[in-house]
């Protein structure tokens, strides 16, 4: 019988088998999320994963001046470090999506306690469980549970509690959120918040507002749902949301939030599709010059770099704004001079006119269409295709005057569609550094979303009519012509060729006039030019004259050549005339300083490459006479219209049947340059009013001269050409007096 008394004995067996069982229950929970973190549950990625996640990571691609003009990937992502952050990401992020992340280990007992009563108990609003670094944990390791049935989200949950712990145990509360940062998605390709943050605010994340920090954090909850260009109220009531909790943390005061709450939402939308942007033709240059280095250059320990993955970086001599300004005067005057070009052809095809005609040039290009040759190879008959391309049918076309990216929804024939872009206007523009060669500003064609090719690589190569004149009137003055030296008003009389070779004048001299050479090569004559390259004797020495200048494009040694006959590149002849600007000293072109990999290690570097190519006095002397070019010949139109008042050199140049119009103006600082044409020879201007080098190229550039020399954060300066060195040099420029040097 029990005595009903204490029994110590009793108490403390029961108190031990109560410690084992409790140590059991600790024992077997300690063992279950061990065998969880050793793959119970299934794959677990391991410690080094951890340290080290593997994300898809975009090349992105620098302007010189710190912008980002683009970037190449599989996942538009963009790494960012905690220190690049601004301090309202921070704090946004923290009062919205977990306020204790300072005070837990990973997993928040009370947020789960609440969401497991409040949410899954009573069916209330009261918040989720995860932290911020259970979040992490499906974003690095791509895990995703709102789908998955009770058992599996249940198994999910405890695998995400043991990443979570792991990467608490591994990085710092900072680490964590700069982690966070990088994984999550905003839409439109955009991964990570810095490339984020230049998608809609075309900005640093350092710089972002509070305003527009909250609107980013606001966007987590749901890209699409919260998206501030086709949702704009809902974006703006979550992140006005954001902003309130951010007043219970006092990230920001009461006063802020009533100011900071009414603004409308304003973007600085930049879509990251390699199409859209700034700089389009010369990123799609860089991708492909990329990727050949990426294949000839293998990752330090072995393998193939990715440029759509790894995370290089490509730093550019671009200056974004020089880019943006060029891209604005090429719009202002294309779509000007396309208006132009349409009402002086009215109801005739250009191709069928002129020295350059191709009367059948739209049944040959029908025949390189894809529609041509898909229903030729269904079988189709001709007269099924011919209907085929006359029937009506709905279509995005470019248009200067469409509101959508220059693109304008409309119904015409595929056969009108050709005959349309057929009459389409083509440019190529670059600006380059004229003492480096670094690429300023690089725009292959009107849009690369519609016209791929680009005009301004070694292999898109026009004919580059009078700007070729420059050369042979530097071989001149390498041969004793001085500027004033008079050239007789007549026939060219060549050897060796036909004798009624009698290139046309401009009018301006009397058959016999005596005309200082400086006047002829101001006022771009043919005539005088050709009298120049006959008493040269042997167009070979012109030729090599241009291959000094680093023209590598075929040449025809022959006397036309110094009218400009020859078809070579717009950065070739940029090139070239980087001697003219920088005292005789060749700069090549180039567009890439380094490349990095994603911790910023230099993987490459690119130096200017130069040499001597004639001699500083020719080269001074040369530019004094295209500097009449600008003051009194064929390129007035930059004092006139543009109001450029700087010391500037140039040379117009208009093709055979107005086919192709250029100009390349310089000032001791800046080469520029623009082409302008169609992607047909036979498609051309109709008369010199629209179709000259002064016409159409040279507004492109003037406009781009104005802007770039208005902005005065761009420092150009309007400093005049430096002598040689040699002091003792002179030139005489005034043709005006007695006794003028004869040829």
């Amino acid at each position: 019988m029990p005595s009903g008394k204490f029994n110590p004995n009793n108490f403390w067996n029961v108190f031990r088998r109560v410690q084992i069982v409790l140590w059991s229950i600790v024992l077997l929970v300690v063992l279950f999320f061990m065998g969880i973190n050793y793959g119970l549950l299934g794959d677990m990625p391991d410690l080094e994963k951890i340290q080290n996640p593997r994300s898809s990571i975009s090349t992105g691609v620098w302007s010189a001046d710190g912008e980002v003009l683009g970037t190449y990937f599989t996942e538009n992502r963009i790494e960012v470090s905690y220190d690049e952050l601004s301090p309202y990401l921070v704090k946004a992020l923290i009062a919205t999506e977990d306020k204790r992340f300072y005070n837990h280990s990973g997993i928040d007992l009370k947020g789960l306690f609440r969401a497991v009563v409040y949410t899954g108990m009573l069916g209330k609003e009261g918040g989720g469980g995860s932290t911020l670094t259970q979040q992490l944990a499906k974003n690095l390791f791509h895990q995703d549970f709102t789908r998955a049935g009770m058992v599996k989200r249940i198994t999910q949950k405890l695998k995400e509690w043991v990443l979570a712990a792991k990467l608490e145990r591994t990085f710092t509360k900072e680490e964590i959120i700069n982690l966070y940062f990088n994984t999550i998605g905003f839409g439109y390709n955009s991964y990570g918040i810095k490339t984020a943050s230049f998608t809609y605010f075309y900005k640093a994340p350092k710089e972002l507002k509070a305003e527009e920090a909250a609107l980013l954090v606001a966007m987590l909850n749901g890209p699409s749902y919260y998206n501030p260009r086709t949702h704009a109220d809902r974006a703006q009531e979550r992140r006005n949301l954001v902003m309130s909790r951010m007043v219970e943390i006092n990230a920001i005061t009461p006063k802020q939030y009533e100011a900071l709450s009414k603004l409308p939402i304003k973007l600085n939308f930049h879509n990251p599709d390699f199409r859209e942007g700034t700089g389009t033709y010369i990123r799609e240059y860089i991708r492909q010059e990329l990727q050949n280095w990426c294949n000839k250059n293998p990752k330090p320990g072995g393998g193939k770099w990715n440029i759509y993955e790894d995370g290089l970086n490509v730093f550019t001599t671009v200056n974004s704004r020089m880019q943006r300004y060029a891209e604005e005067a090429m719009a202002e005057h294309l779509s000007q001079l396309q208006t132009s070009f349409f009402k002086e052809w009215k109801g005739k095809e250009p191709w069928k006119f002129g020295s350059r005609a191709k009367p059948d040039l739209l049944e040959k290009m029908i025949k390189q269409t894809d529609r041509y040759k898909n229903m030729k190879a269904a079988g189709k008959t001709d007269k099924e295709i011919e209907q085929a391309f006359k029937e009506k049918t709905e279509m995005t076309i470019f248009s200067w005057q469409g509101d959508r990216g220059y693109s304008v929804d409309t119904v015409m024939t595929p056969l009108d569609s050709l005959r349309y872009y057929l009459q389409m206007i083509q440019v190529g523009f670059l600006a380059v550094e004229a003492n480096t060669g670094k690429v300023l500003a690089w725009i292959g064609g009107p849009n690369i979303r519609y016209f791929q090719l680009d005009h301004v690589k070694r292999t898109t190569k026009r004919q580059v009519g009078s700007t070729m004149k420059p050369l042979l009137y530097g071989l001149a003055l390498e041969r004793n012509y001085e500027p004033c030296t008079l050239i007789p008003y007549l026939k060219p009389e060549c050897s060796g060729i036909d004798a009624s070779w009698n290139p046309d004048g401009t009018d301006k001299w009397k058959e016999g006039d005596m005309v200082p050479m400086k006047d002829g090569l101001a006022a771009s004559d043919n005539r005088i030019t050709a009298r120049i390259m006959c008493e040269m004797g042997d167009p070979n020495l012109l030729k090599e004259f241009a291959q000094r200048l680093m023209i590598e494009s075929p040449m025809d040694a022959v006397p036309s050549l110094c009218l400009g006959t020859a078809d070579i590149s717009l950065i070739e002849m940029i090139g070239a005339y980087t001697c003219f600007a920088n005292l005789g000293i060749y700069s090549k072109p180039y567009f890439i300083e380094k490349i990095t990999d994603k911790q910023g290690n230099v993987l490459a570097h690119f130096s200017p490459f130069q040499k001597e190519a004639i001699a500083p006095q020719t080269a001074f002397v040369l530019t004094q006479m295209l500097k009449g070019v600008v003051n009194y010949g064929t390129a007035t139109r930059l004092r006139s219209k543009y109001g450029l008042n700087m010391p500037l050199a140039g040379k117009t140049g208009t093709t055979q049947g107005n086919a192709d119009a250029w100009f390349i103006g310089y000032n001791p600082q800046i080469v520029v340059g623009a082409w302008v044409g169609f992607e047909q020879p036979s498609v051309h201007f109709i008369s010199n009013a629209s179709g000259a080098g002064g016409a159409a190229a040279l507004p492109i550039v003037g406009g781009f001269l104005r802007k770039s020399f208005n902005d005065k954060l761009l420092k150009l300066s309007p400093s005049d050409f430096t002598y040689p060195d040699d002091s003792t040099y002179y030139v005489n420029m005034d043709c005006t007096q007695q006794n003028l040097p004869q040829p």
